[in-house]
């Protein structure tokens, strides 16, 4: 059974029937709420007669915002008896949906499987849905776990202009799903899992995850990377509440308003852009002197008339009671401290890898990378990594798929080296 789209009113009067009801807070702006709408749909199927599972777009009336009393997007809350029993924000996975749920309704048995693949591939990135692609053509049985949705990062990103095939560019969402249809098309399955623990070294190879553990021949590491943090003193705090790490995801929540971007990269520099069409006023807080972004960017955010550049300075603290007032920052030469009052936050200051599953089975480099090389072996026989979480020297969609690519040959000649052991 899909989520339904209701109105506020419908909300209101399915409330007051004291059914069950799971409600996901949506815009259509709102790339992560595309990214978890696949999830979602799965877990109003797999609920289905434990309760009812609709959306509400908050599009649809700019009143909802403060009648509903929702603050940031996508934000699913779960009512029973009529009453909200909890909620949560922004998930990152299936799992946290079902984790979330279980407090309240009683657990899913999960599938058990002795299947063993050709190839698992952790991970839908680009890389991974490249590695799957190449691996279902050439006729292995691949498995693709991952834990919301196609894309990774790229699905945040809502134009990508330097993806080769697309002359006026393409939305990140829409591409990460033609690479999931297109290797779905000749095989390759995805299973929607948080993945626990990986077994490099047994054979086959074990995947545990929330839905039972699965087994492969060959693994394809393709975890990717998340936003990195400031590490400044209530930030996990205040996400949320003024503090963000994507722009193309939470910019329309400060419209008008006056925010601060945090860094000095391609990352950094396109939420400058893209915050300038929206807020009333940008401060971009840069540790050196220029931009390390590339020469693109440049000239259109000096002659963007709302972004303003605090340079050499960092900031130091976030302030502010439930939500964020503005930041203090430091200029890193003379020490001195002012103030900006600021609605917002964005932290763009890079990425770091998701690595934590094989930090005791692989040597990682000092930024924690794992150095595969152009092959994308890595120390384990018949273990790749692509992507993001590969040590290489440029990072970008058209690198990972490539990375992809180079996987599935190297495993192929590793299943034929090992197809009676």
């Amino acid at each position: 059974m899909a989520a339904r789209n209701i109105t506020a009113t419908q909300l209101q009067e399915l409330i007051a029937s004291k059914k069950t009801v799971l409600v996901d807070f949506w815009a259509p702006w709102c790339p992560h709420c595309r990214k978890i709408g696949q999830a979602y749909e799965q877990i109003a199927a797999e609920y289905a007669g434990k309760l009812e599972a609709v959306k509400v777009n908050m599009d649809e009336d700019d009143a909802l915002w403060e009648t509903l009393q929702v603050e940031l997007i996508p934000t699913l809350r779960l009512y029973v008896d009529g009453k909200p029993a909890d909620a949560m924000v922004a998930p990152e996975s299936k799992a946290q949906i079902e984790a979330f749920l279980a407090g309240i309704l009683p657990a899913r048995q999960q599938e058990a499987t002795k299947r063993v693949y050709d190839m698992i591939v952790v991970g839908g990135g680009p890389a991974g849905y490249t590695a799957a692609l190449y691996a279902a053509r050439a006729g292995m049985e691949t498995l693709v776990v991952e834990k919301l949705s196609a894309g990774g990062q790229m699905a945040l990103t809502h134009q990508i202009d330097n993806y080769p095939g697309f002359a006026e560019g393409i939305d990140g969402f829409a591409l990460a799903e033609q690479m999931q249809r297109q290797a779905e098309r000749f095989g390759a399955q995805t299973r929607n899992a948080q993945v626990r623990r990986l077994h490099l070294l047994s054979n086959p190879k074990a995947v545990e995850t929330n839905e039972g553990v699965f087994y492969g021949k060959t693994l394809v590491l393709a975890m990717g990377a998340n936003p990195r943090e400031l590490g400044v003193e209530r930030e996990k705090e205040l996400v949320g509440r003024g503090v963000a790490y994507c722009a193309a995801c939470d910019g329309m929540l400060y419209k008008d308003k006056t925010v601060v971007v945090v860094g000095g990269g391609n990352t950094a520099a396109a939420d400058a852009l893209l915050l300038s069409r929206i807020a009333r006023k940008v401060i971009v807080v840069h540790r050196r002197d220029t931009l390390r972004a590339t020469k693109v960017y440049h000239d259109p955010l000096m002659k963007a008339k709302r972004v303003d550049f605090q340079w050499n300075s960092v900031v130091t603290e976030l302030l502010g009671g439930d939500k964020l007032t503005g930041v203090r920052i430091r200029h890193v030469d003379t020490g001195e401290e002012s103030v900006l009052a600021a609605d917002g936050i964005f932290v763009s200051i890079g990425r770091k890898p998701a690595t934590e599953l094989v930090a005791q089975q692989l040597v990682l480099d000092q930024n924690g990378y794992i150095p595969a090389g152009e092959t994308t072996e890595t120390g384990i026989p018949g273990v790749y990594a692509v992507g993001d979480i590969r040590a290489k020297p440029l990072r970008q969609v058209v690198t990972a798929v490539a990375d992809g690519a180079v996987a599935v040959h190297q495993a192929e000649a590793f299943l034929a080296a090992n197809a009676g052991a």
